[in-house]
């Protein structure tokens, strides 16, 4: 019989443990040494003490993180990682976990539940459907190695640098997006962001995105996180092409978007005509917790 106790209960030798041996055979390699668990426990916002351990006669068989956010007066909960050991997979652990966190949720009166899933884990999204999550859009994963440009637009916009926090000021700050690419993430790993505004000074579209260095610091790889136009806005295109092209300039690099919403289709779009191509792609769920 399964006993489901609060990971904040545990010692952190068997939260990396649990968490290593759950993500064993997974569709990428999410298994980390104990100092990267510990910072990804620490940028994704998650609480130990809400977060749930699944113990088979005393032995750790699967795993619930969950990590809590506070956007614009409502309370947002994210499962920011589950897995059962391989040996008890099929076994009910996965949907005793998720049951228990919901549970975890009222209590802590969450208004909205956001996941991410991987598609062709079809098992994890039967279970997150069976508890009530809907899937709200799909995530895609775009990578490039070339250097390209995205259209030429006339010189009638500014750019500025600012911190990840203006940009969730912005009224058309899209507070939906995956964890990882919502503006607090970017704030604890040093990510990046601009705002473009119009010939008056409006704000018409921002990004989010974080580059990567190596010892040397030569640039590695930039990954925009999110890119959006305010709605009904003409030009959006010539928009679009200005942020792009902000955010990968030329040079030598790995180009890559992070859980990027596929309902963004002018910035997809503009994406894939330059070369992107796919590497993996999820469902963004979501679950309602109050009317």
């Amino acid at each position: 019989m399964l006993e489901i106790k609060r990971m904040n209960t545990c010692s952190f030798q068997t939260a990396l443990e649990v968490w290593n041996a759950g993500f064993q055979g997974y569709f990428v390699d999410l298994t980390v040494p104990l100092d990267r668990f510990l910072q990804r426990l620490i940028y994704e916002n998650v609480s130990l003490e809400h977060s749930l351990v699944a113990f088979d006669q005393g032995r750790p068989v699967g795993f619930l993180l969950n990590a809590f956010r506070n956007s614009r007066g409502k309370k947002i909960v994210c499962n920011a990682g589950t897995g059962v050991v391989p040996d008890m997979r099929g076994k009910g652990v996965g949907n005793a976990l998720v049951a228990a966190a919901i549970e975890v949720y009222k209590k802590e009166s969450v208004d909205v539940a956001l996941l991410e899933a991987i598609q062709a884990n079809h098992s994890a999204i039967a279970v997150y459907k069976k508890n009530g999550y809907k899937v709200i859009d799909e995530l895609t994963n775009l990578q490039s190695a070339a250097s390209t440009t995205f259209g030429k637009v006339p010189p009638s916009y500014s750019i500025r640098q600012v911190h990840p926090a203006n940009v969730g000021a912005l009224r058309f700050y899209y507070e939906r997006s995956a964890w990882q690419t919502q503006w607090q993430s970017l704030v604890a790993t040093c990510g990046e962001a601009i705002i473009i505004s119009d010939e008056q000074g409006s704000p018409v579209a921002y990004a989010l995105f974080r580059k990567r260095f190596d010892d040397e610091g030569t640039l590695l790889s930039i990954t925009l996180c999110q890119c959006e136009i305010a709605p009904a806005l003409g030009g959006q295109e010539d928009i679009a092409s200005v942020a792009l092209d902000s955010v990968f300039p030329p040079g030598e690099y790995r180009r890559a978007t992070h859980d990027f919403r596929k309902s963004n289709r002018v910035v997809i779009d503009k994406l894939l005509n330059a070369g992107f191509t796919t590497f993996i792609e999820q469902f963004h769920m979501m679950k309602s917790l109050t009317d």
